[in-house]
């Protein structure tokens, strides 16, 4: 498949695709991982709330690239809360070099933020770090996934209106339902960044990078023994229907049968997101590790 990163490491074979949702633009996609001999990650930027770009970059791949970095540059050691507070770091620093922070601190949904799950080989350990909703999932069982409370109700309140438009105007086109859906929770998105984003005091709260302190509650970390891990994958959540076995052409047989069922995502897969003629629902990443026994 067209893509598709493959690499080999001693007792890894690993497997990697990360699609942009604009189909006539890959270059946009604001999703991102990383590979090494003992780091894997799937970096999920959070989708602008506000038209500005910083490097030439939106503010989510700005973040995702900042992660990407750290990710790169640190001991496979760092896990948990330390590798959280290195990205923010890392981030704040970024911000700070090109003078963006007055701008942030207007305007604070012009932030750069990102979402991530990193799994990283320590000896004979293997340590999951997860700080949102990209998932992973290790010998075929979910091990972390994370649902925003925030988003549930956006996606409720998405819905409504598209089908009051549908039931007002029957003939009214996919298009025009779009466009409502989105407008309905055009603030609701901007204010989740401003009231949500690392909120521990609220029940709407989530954990993202985003140059504040995250908070310990978000943070979650998993830990396993290497010989016990068969297959490992890392997921954005651009991919809403699990894949049958870990092979990146199921996960996308699997995406692609999603999209086709239910493009406007407001019925069995529904979601603040849908898919168009030229826009897929979401970027969507997906890292694949085999460990193979010689």
């Amino acid at each position: 498949m067209l893509g598709i990163l493959r690499k080999e490491f001693p007792g890894l074979e690993i497997g990697a695709l990360s699609i942009g949702k604009h189909k006539n633009s890959p270059f946009l996609n604001e999703d991102g991982y990383v590979i090494t001999k003992n780091t894997f990650a799937v970096i999920d930027g959070s989708a602008p709330r506000v038209d500005l770009k910083f490097n030439g970059k939106s503010t989510a791949r700005f973040a995702t690239d900042v992660a990407i970095n750290v990710l790169l540059a640190t001991n496979p050691s760092v896990n948990g809360k330390e590798l959280v507070v290195a990205i923010t770091k890392g981030l704040n620093k970024e911000i700070d070099k090109i003078g963006i922070r007055d701008i942030i601190q207007r305007t604070k949904e012009a932030c750069p933020a990102a979402l991530f799950t990193a799994a990283r080989i320590v000896k004979d350990k293997v340590i999951v770090t997860a700080l949102g909703d990209v998932a992973c999932r290790i010998n075929g069982k979910i091990i972390h996934a994370c649902y925003f409370e925030t988003e549930r109700l956006m996606t409720i309140k998405r819905i409504l209106q598209m089908r009051k438009a549908k039931k007002k105007n029957p003939s009214i086109s996919d298009e025009e339902l779009q466009g409502i859906g989105r407008l309905a929770i055009q603030e609701d998105l901007k204010e989740q960044v401003r009231n949500y984003f690392n909120n521990p005091n609220s029940e709407l709260g989530l954990g993202i990078i985003n140059g504040d302190p995250v908070p310990d509650k978000f943070i979650k970390t998993y830990t396993f023994n290497l010989k016990d891990i068969k297959t490992l994958e890392l997921f954005s959540d651009g991919y809403f229907v699990l894949a049958d076995n870990a092979e990146i052409e199921s996960w996308e047989k699997a995406f692609f049968a999603g999209e086709k069922e239910d493009p406007l995502r407001w019925s069995k897969y529904p979601a603040v997101k849908a898919a168009s003629k030229n826009m897929f629902s979401d970027d969507r990443t997906i890292v694949v590790i085999n460990l193979a026994r010689k």
